[in-house]
């Protein structure tokens, strides 16, 4: 009687230990998977004759993420609403121009919801539809480009806070510039010479000087232009960097986790990826190419597997399928895994359709008139989530606050916990890493030593199951009134402050440290304040 009831405790002890770590292997399989990452398969819903592109935006403000696909031949674009779960309504058209290459989602007469701006090929110009504030459109509005806009971005690039137009032009081999008037409409465009055959334009800062840079991939000089902005929204001459044999698309992010934006390229004829490390000033290195299916037309980097590391999405238009290059954390990549789609695919969007935030597939598929939606399975463990501040490149003051949003975990009752790392260079050795575990809050201060610094967060749940912050953030530490940085506040300061304002002398690391009453100048009222410090004591810091 004794062996059976100690026999039934273990049987039931057993019992609830293999549930608890069912749970949690959940967790682990998703998290651990190497090789992979679970998509189901695709779903298609019907678009407009021959879609070539595809964008994803909250377009009725209902919160979830509609799609917007421009139909060359059908002179259309399709509006599918979602109803909120990742599954679409029956498509919407509106008229746009002659052949329809790119669609772009953004608020241009800000007015809070998101407009459309529509490259057409076959009427050489751009259009606009404004919204009606519940994702129907108004009638377009045509702005002349040169020949064969293949491609627009939406971007402030003259830093007046309203949204420019680019336009890239493949048959005149240029871009197209037009400024917005602050209300939806534009000038006239200012066109600047790119190499031959733009087929696509990407605008970040790629130099890191606060404005929005130009990168154009050129299909027939097997190369990719940069167009620094000269911080008014013109730009200097372009600059080219070689990548693969027909490069149809280019997409700038920081693929390597050093706080700068890299390129990944997709080149249609030799069935790969180029990808172009940023020295961190805004030129790059030579091309280090990745295998994909057969002609990738369209790239697109984020987190899909919710690692901290942005990953490759490349559609394979002679392949039907999509190419995913999993990061391994320092910018190289896996050998592709391909998930199917409809029939040649030209376009590639990701997005959190589903609101499960993890982030899906959208492909725009020509040949077979559809979309096809891939949904991301990757559900266990927290979601991924942005870091706040001390915003990137900043120069503060210590002791230091930093903020980040929290990780929202899909488990009910789970609990998330974070792990802040701090490293002098933008590789995490051990060696050269500071670490403060399990964090319940998503806000940290702590007193640090001056200098260069680089971040980044770890959750994670009480299985195991992690995901990083979207990207690493730097920030340099300063004291102000160490002007020549050297860890102390003294005469030394003083003068070098002085030579400074009086004498245009060497430059303070960082200029801020000058800047002792805070009013972002740097006059003879702050070498006074400091000096009077020196000399007196008391506080020279009003601010």
């Amino acid at each position: 009687m004794i062996s059976k009831l100690k026999f039934s405790i273990f049987a039931i002890l057993l019992f609830f230990i293999f549930l608890s770590l069912s749970v949690c292997v959940q967790h682990e399989n998703v998290r651990t998977n190497p090789d992979s990452i679970p998509f189901a398969p695709a779903v298609n819903y019907n678009a407009g004759n021959h879609p070539i592109s595809v964008f994803c935006a909250d377009l009725d403000g209902d919160g979830d993420l509609d799609l917007a696909v421009a139909n060359a031949d059908s002179f259309n674009v399709s509006i599918l609403k979602n109803n909120g779960d990742g599954t679409f309504q029956t498509k919407v058209d509106y008229v746009a121009g002659v052949e329809p290459f790119k669609a772009f989602c953004a608020d241009l007469d800000g007015d809070g919801d998101l407009d459309l701006a529509v490259g057409n090929v076959g009427s050489n110009n751009v259009c606009i539809l404004k919204n009606n504030g519940d994702g129907t459109f108004q009638s377009p509005v045509y702005y002349g480009t040169d020949i064969d806009a293949t491609s627009v971005f939406c971007a402030d690039l003259d830093g007046d806070g309203d949204l420019d137009l680019v336009a890239a032009n493949c048959d005149n081999d240029c871009v197209s510039i037009f400024k917005n008037n602050g209300d939806g409409t534009f000038q006239t465009n200012v066109n600047y010479g790119v190499g031959v055959r733009p087929r696509s334009v990407f605008c970040a800062d790629l130099d890191r000087d606060g404005d929005l840079d130009l990168a154009v991939p050129n299909e027939h000089s097997d190369n990719v232009s940069i167009l620094k902005n000269n911080s008014d929204g013109t730009f200097q001459t372009a600059v080219n960097y070689h990548t693969g044999s027909h490069p149809h698309s280019v997409f700038c992010a920081d693929l390597d986790g050093d706080s700068d934006l890299d390129l990944a390229v997709a080149n249609l004829y030799d069935d790969n990826v180029s990808v172009l490390k940023n020295k961190g000033d805004g030129t790059f290195e030579s091309a280090t190419n990745y295998a994909v299916g057969g002609g990738p037309f369209s790239v697109f980097c984020v987190d899909l597997d919710g690692d901290g590391n942005l990953d490759i999405s490349a559609v394979n238009a002679n392949s039907n399928s999509v190419s995913i290059l999993k990061n391994k954390g320092d910018g190289t990549f896996q050998n592709r895994i391909a998930y199917g789609t409809g029939t040649y695919p030209i376009s590639v969007y990701c997005g959190d359709l589903d609101g499960d935030f993890d982030l899906d597939l959208v492909v725009a598929n020509e040949y077979s008139n559809n979309v096809s939606v891939l949904t991301n399975l990757t559900t266990s463990g927290p979601n991924s989530y942005s870091l706040l501040s001390p915003l990137n490149g900043d120069t503060i003051r210590s002791p230091v606050t930093f903020n980040w949003h929290y990780a929202i975990d899909p488990t009910p009752n789970d609990t998330v916990r974070y792990d802040l790392f701090l490293s002098r260079s933008a590789v995490f050795n051990p060696e050269s890493i500071v670490i403060f575990d399990s964090l319940f809050d998503t806000t940290f201060t702590d007193s640090l030593e001056i200098g260069l610094w680089y971040w980044k967060v770890k959750a994670y749940d009480k299985c195991g199951a992690e995901r990083w912050s979207n990207r690493t953030w730097s920030f340099y530490l300063f004291w102000r009134g160490d002007v020549n940085a050297d860890g102390v506040i003294n005469i030394g300061d003083v003068v070098y402050s002085a030579y400074y304002v009086v004498e245009a002398g060497p430059f303070p690391v960082p200029l801020p440290s000058i800047d002792i009453d805070c009013d972002s100048k740097y006059t003879l009222v702050d070498v006074i304040l400091l000096a009077r410090y020196v000399l007196m004591g008391g506080d020279p810091f009003p601010c």
